[in-house]
């Protein structure tokens, strides 16, 4: 599956017993769970790697990298008001959003597929919080929370699959539907930009973490087989488009002074397929290639490669500064004959 999956993704819900949910809670609420969490997890065994930000205190373009690093969710960033924080793990090996939709979100990313890794990291932080929190649980129901679709377990996992020749081809529909009755979803990423969607589990009832785990695992290794056999099959159909195509998106990344994000991630998952078609070398692997689409995100070109924490995300210089990250990369790269 390494050929396809780009990325995996975990977000955990859980909410005090004690507190109001956020949606009716009042400011000196949210502001005594924030302090209780914040307290809890400076007891963590590693807490000195715990950073803590007030969600006021982040710029537009801090919140955009956050999200595209997956340690922020587009909902969250979108909030603001005293009690808000997010706190984060390490080098970004998980965060934890306090008073979002629930009381605590936990969250974590990984390049790859890297779910059981992820799992073990998250699972250890909520174990930790259940043991401090008087979390909202039900024997029958589960974990609470204020969207009934949300609670049970509160797990949503997700892994980020390149699947340009189901998406070209017309294929993914059919298996989006076959999917849909498993109850897994299949939702695009960056507006489908390269044929990049998430594989997701629209359910947190009905089984345990683990079960869902499984379920993403065989959703995911069914998507794989089908995303390949199409690669082959479009190659073998028409050999003359699909080296086409390729050779012209490798030509823009190398020869672009100004690219969107949009058209950086539609080049570099062309160019990731012609590496592994055999028609460009050296080849791209899969999580390297969605790692240089994460870099190429306006959040992360403002704060990292600009260095400029209160940049603007639609500044002219992010798509020249892109396009100049793109010449870079595949100076290099050539077609094979």
């Amino acid at each position: 599956m390494r050929q396809v999956v780009s990325a995996t993704g975990l977000a955990l819900q859980r909410n005090e017993s004690v507190a109001p949910f956020p949606h009716v809670a009042k400011e000196a609420d949210l502001q005594a769970l924030s302090s209780r969490v914040v307290e809890c997890l400076t007891r963590f065994e590693g807490a000195t790697e715990w950073e803590v930000y007030p969600l006021d205190d982040l710029s537009l373009a801090v919140r955009a990298l956050l999200v595209e690093q997956g340690l922020m969710t587009p909902e969250f960033a979108r909030l603001s008001g005293a009690g808000r924080v997010l706190c984060v793990f390490g080098p970004g090996d998980a965060s934890v959003e306090v008073n979002g939709s629930a009381h605590v979100r936990i969250l974590g990313s990984r390049p790859g597929e890297k779910l059981p890794e992820l799992w073990a990291l998250l699972d250890s932080i909520d174990d930790y919080l259940e043991g401090e929190l008087a979390y909202a649980f039900d024997t029958a129901r589960g974990y609470l929370t204020a969207s009934p679709a949300a609670a049970g377990t509160g797990l949503r996992a997700h892994v980020t699959v390149h699947v340009p020749a189901l998406m070209v081809s017309g294929r993914l529909g059919p298996v989006a539907v076959g999917l849909a009755s498993q109850g897994i979803g299949i939702v695009p990423v960056w507006e489908a930009s390269g044929g990049l969607f998430q594989v997701f589990n629209k359910h947190t009832t009905g089984t345990n973490e683990a079960g869902i785990l499984d379920r993403i695992g065989e959703a995911t290794r069914q998507i794989a087989g089908k995303e390949l056999t199409a690669r082959k099959v479009l190659f073998q159909e028409n050999p003359t488009r699909v080296r086409d195509y390729v050779g012209r998106a490798l030509g823009v990344a190398q020869r672009a002074w100004s690219t969107t994000a949009s058209e950086a991630v539609s080049l570099i998952s062309a160019i990731r397929v012609g590496g592994e078609l055999g028609i460009l070398q050296p080849t791209l692997e899969a999580r390297e290639a969605f790692a240089l689409m994460r870099r190429l995100q306006p959040g992360n070109l403002v704060i990292n490669e600009i260095r400029a924490a209160h940049g603007g995300l639609e500044d002219p210089g992010v798509d020249e500064r892109r396009a100049a990250i793109l010449r870079d990369t595949f100076g290099g790269t050539c077609a094979v004959i």
